[in-house]
């Protein structure tokens, strides 16, 4: 069966039967053997559910097939093509579950793509209920897998808008229960392309929030267990992940809501890893020394939860560094020092590569190198510092440089401070560095000026107050921007994603000025890079695209008074 044309399906056999009437489940689309080829540029719109069984069933989509109702297969239908699948329920079953139910999935690690396959190439989810469920019928747990990428938001209306795949059964109506912990979700969902980054994650919420903002992102990730397949040249691999959507309250130990990570992989043979999230294991050990001296005593795990990853082959190897941005609402917690903890211990033997390996916050915190997986917790340090913060703030003066002012309410044998600076909130470098009065019972002011600054660029501040025995602390983190008036007017980049030719740069000027713009790729190495001139008014430039592989790109233009960054996704073809 061959469709060019739209058209919407309710009752098939081996062919397509059409009624006028809006329906909820009772019309349906079956195949139970039949080859169904949909064209690119068709669309099929099936207001039911949609079931494919048999070995010589197989849907050939290379253009959008529409479903409103639930879509059910055994383990033996093949999917192929190119084209998009689209989960709503916009015309009828408004205000119901929509669920995947069977094995839409690759049946194996990735050399099985192609050819025990009934995954997704393209697949969006737009539930008015902002879930769609996978339920394991015993057929097999791994129930919906997409080989190119998965889209949260087709109407790009933003995180509260977007659609969380749960990768359990609730069932069709009553009381809607969540398992308090990974491990207990039946079903799992599979990202199969297995290029780096974020590209093959549309609208997600991650994308949407603005990364580190994690205060509104209960919609848009893998509610349950989700797998990635790996390339063997391994690269920086997100996991959007998390556990019952809503209010991060405690559950049984573990935090609700996106528990968001990443794991930077080198060379290995991992093919597909699997993670998720749930209550951390109880830690009776002693606490012990880590990071610099400090006595790491306070396992996160227990009252937050941890993240379990695990190779599914069982036999694969390869170094990696894990980085995790918990959510959980109930700070502040104890700690000024923080560290990742693997396989729920405080500790590694010494001496150990990894004793040092700490951060001053829990968001983007990392460590590594590791080989081999199991459960990743968050290990603080309790610190007591005689010397107290009073205030800290960042500001921008006549547009020409940012003052940063910072006082202590007392201090007792302080050394100096370290004036920090980043643009990311992660990475931090010491800018410079103030004696400090070191022993006072009254409060002291001190300031600097940061003159090595842009226009348009958020800096983002800290202090870190370092005691004459060498401990340290860090106060909290303040922002400020100098705003650039009349230089650039406006940047526009186009089209994004895209998947081939040229990318379309367009700057509006104010007045004539020479530009460079280099692209980065995800993980900041420079793929290219070119100097322009921009005269006053509108100015168009080409960037070629052809070369890149597909991932997540970011495009720097900068200039004497002016720089700008923007997102580019390259889609595979």
């Amino acid at each position: 069966m061959n469709i060019k044309k739209s058209t919407f399906l309710f009752l098939a056999a081996l062919g397509i039967t059409s009624y006028q009437t809006k329906a909820q489940h009772n019309n349906e689309f079956f195949n139970d053997g039949a080859l169904v080829h949909i064209e690119a540029g068709a669309e099929v719109h099936v207001w039911g559910d949609v079931h494919m069984n048999g070995a010589t069933a197989t849907l050939e989509n290379d253009g959008l097939i529409k479903v409103q109702g639930n879509m059910y297969s055994d383990a033996l239908f093949q999917q192929r093509g190119t084209g998009t699948t689209l989960l709503e329920n916009s015309d009828v079953n408004t205000g119901e579950r929509q669920f995947i139910s069977g094995s839409y999935a690759v049946r194996g690690g990735t050399p099985q793509i192609g050819v025990n396959d009934g995954s997704f190439y393209n697949l969006e989810v737009n539930n008015d209920q902002r879930i769609v469920y996978l339920v394991n019928s015993g057929v097999s747990s791994y129930v919906a897998d997409v080989r190119n990428s998965v889209n949260f938001d087709p109407t790009g209306l933003g995180p509260a808008n977007a659609t969380n795949i749960v990768t359990h059964d609730v069932g069709m109506t009553g009381a809607v229960a969540y398992p308090a912990n990974g491990s207990g979700y039946t079903a799992e969902f599979g990202m199969m392309n297995n290029t780096p980054g974020l590209g093959s994650y549309i609208n997600d919420t991650w994308h949407q929030s603005g990364g580190d903002n994690m205060s509104v992102q209960d919609n848009g990730y893998i509610v349950g267990k989700h797998r990635r397949a790996i390339r063997a040249a391994g690269g920086n691999y997100s996991f959007l992940l998390g556990l019952d959507p809503g209010t991060a309250v405690a559950n049984n130990g573990s935090q609700k809501g996106f528990q968001y990570t990443q794991l930077n992989i080198q060379n290995n043979n991992y093919d597909v890893l699997r993670g998720y999230f749930q209550a951390g294991s109880s830690n009776a050990a002693t606490p012990d020394i880590e990071c610099s001296g400090y006595e790491m005593d306070d396992f996160w795990g227990n009252r937050h939860g941890e993240w379990v990853f695990d190779d599914i082959s069982g036999s694969g190897a390869g170094e990696y560094e894990i980085r995790v941005w918990p959510q959980d609402p109930s700070l502040p917690f104890t700690g000024s020092v923080w560290t990742i903890s693997k396989d729920d211990v405080f500790s590694y033997p010494t001496p150990s590569p990894l004793h040092n390996d700490c951060g001053s916050t829990t968001n983007g915190l990392d460590r590594g190198p590791f080989n081999g997986f199991s459960e990743f917790g968050v290990v603080s340090a309790t610190i007591f510092l005689e010397t107290e913060f009073l205030d800290l703030t960042a500001t921008a003066i006549q547009n020409k440089f940012i003052k940063v002012d910072w006082s202590t309410s007392k201090e007792q044998n302080l050394d100096y401070f370290e004036i920090q600076r980043s643009t990311d909130q992660v990475a931090f470098q010491t800018i410079a560095t103030h004696t400090a009065v070191g022993n006072s019972a009254i409060p002291q002011e001190y300031f600097i000026d940061d003159n090595a600054v842009l226009p348009n660029v958020y800096y983002y501040y800290r202090i870190k107050s370092v005691n004459t025995d060498g401990t340290y602390e860090f106060s909290d983190i303040v922002v400020a921007s100098l705003t650039q008036v009349g230089a650039v007017e406006n940047v526009n980049l186009f089209p994004n994603p895209i998947t081939f030719g040229n990318a379309t740069l367009e700057i509006t000027a104010a007045s004539d000025m020479d530009l460079t713009v280099v692209v980065y790729d995800a993980i900041g190495q420079r793929v290219q890079v070119q100097q322009v001139i921009a005269k006053q008014g509108l100015n168009t430039y080409s960037i070629a695209t052809n070369d890149w592989s597909a991932g997540v790109y970011f495009v720097h233009i900068k200039g004497a008074t002016f720089s700008s960054v923007k997102e580019l996704i390259k889609s595979e073809r």
